[in-house]
């Protein structure tokens, strides 16, 4: 009943998008909203939402003269003494250089570590609340990092059966995405596949906002292998194309990551005795005929640019990963809310109404996703008025269905899962 509703309201779109004319169905996007909000888990959307857990900083700084400072960085704990402290940003400076330094940080980040690192690998420290806006290198402490810090990883979630409502477990596919400049022209992006709900072909990308296809010298990765490699494209449906880095329909750069995410995540011929079945990977706690236990997949990804100047504020909110599924003869892009409406390589139909997103982005690397068949957080009021709560996230107080409510509160929700049904 619930999918027969949703392809008729939206039969038109979608075959307005794949060029086929519609004479019967006329698309009325109030009564597809109406339809959304019938199967959402929350009973209001603050409709200023976007879904937002960390901002973006601009802090000025000058490198003072005489240390041969070579970088500059920033932390979420201290380096000298945190091995578990992540690397913000980092930009290549000289002695006396002055600028403004872009970034993408957590709101949950109240403290931030400013690291100058000289000619010879030690680190000057100086310790600053996120709200300050200049950098100050008056008080220093210098050594030696404990530690090779990892960069700050973000975990995406998405949701398979846009544009029809989904479940919400937010599960279908799980990619944990960080960033790194490790060179004058180059930025390292790691990917890791960390779960797959869904039980068809689902591709992904990343797009790297506001830089062009032909900005870019060249993508590898540091393994050589792709998450494509092996693959028998008899097994897609749609987005067949494996090569590293594509162009979008206006000539953005894009990694293509891979054309199945089941293929990507957990298909071994040797394992799995040469044949291909799409199971969910790493969302039930335990296996089955339908389900399995995986270990997660992870590639570098070596973005080389023609021009490094381009790179000094490069920060997390340029990733755009995306997830394309097909759809009653359409292939759809499915993106964070504050890149919905990008058509990185499809035309599809962007409604301009707010619910619960597709897509999300959490600021932990880490983040316990729900179990198979749980929802994030389903908070509604019964007939008698009291509030029903259950889910991966409901701690009163700290939940998510309080979060959609007011996107200026309770932004802590994702540090409170019930771990009996998150994974």
């Amino acid at each position: 009943m619930r999918k027969s509703l949703i392809i008729t309201i939206i039969a038109c779109v979608a075959t307005t998008v794949s060029m086929v004319s519609c004479d019967k169905n006329v698309y009325d996007e109030k009564r597809h909203g109406e339809l959304i909000h019938y199967f959402s888990s929350v009973d209001s959307v603050d409709q200023q939402h976007m879904w937002m857990l960390a901002q973006t900083l601009h802090l000025r700084y000058e490198v003072p003269s005489g240390g041969n400072y070579q970088q500059l960085r920033l932390y979420t704990a201290n380096p000298l003494t945190d091995s578990k402290a992540e690397l913000i940003s980092q930009i290549y400076v000289s002695d006396g250089q002055a600028g403004i330094l872009s970034m993408n940080v957590p709101y949950q980040q109240t403290t931030l570590y400013a690291a100058l690192v000289d000619d010879n690998g030690r680190l000057s420290v100086a310790q600053l609340p996120s709200s300050q806006q200049t950098i100050s290198f008056s008080e220093m402490t210098a050594g030696t990092a404990v530690a090779q810090h990892k960069p700050l990883t973000y975990t995406y979630l998405f949701e398979e059966n846009y544009p029809e409502p989904g479940d919400y477990d937010y599960n279908d596919v799980v990619l944990r995405v960080s960033q790194q400049r490790t060179a004058q022209n180059q930025i390292t992006i790691g990917v890791t596949i960390a779960a797959v709900g869904a039980a068809k072909q689902i591709a992904g990308c990343i797009r790297l906002v506001g830089y062009r296809y032909q900005d870019i010298d060249s993508v590898i990765t540091t393994t050589g292998q792709s998450f494509n490699d092996g693959i028998n494209k008899q097994i897609l449906y749609f987005h067949k194309d494996t090569d590293l880095l594509i162009e979008g329909r206006n000539h953005e750069a894009v990694l293509n990551l891979f054309c199945d995410a089941h293929w990507a995540m957990a298909f071994s011929p040797s394992a799995d005795y040469g044949l291909f079945q799409r199971k969910k990977y790493n969302v039930t706690t335990e296996s089955s005929d339908n389900a399995q236990l995986r270990s997660t997949r992870t590639l570098y990804y070596v973005v080389t640019f023609k021009d490094a100047t381009a790179l000094d504020n490069f920060t997390a909110d340029m990733l755009d990963p995306f997830i394309l599924t097909d759809y009653n003869m359409g292939t759809w892009e499915t993106h964070t809310e504050q890149y919905k409406s990008a058509q990185v390589l499809h035309e599809y139909f962007v409604p301009s109404f707010k619910d619960l997103p597709w897509a999300l982005m959490v600021p932990k690397a880490d983040f316990a996703y729900p179990l198979e068949g749980t929802e994030i957080g389903y908070r509604k009021k019964t007939e008698s008025g009291v509030v029903a709560m259950f889910g991966a996230y409901t701690t009163i107080g700290h939940s998510f269905g309080e979060w959609a409510e007011d996107h200026n509160s309770y932004l802590d929700w994702y540090l409170y899962p019930n771990t009996q049904l998150t994974y």
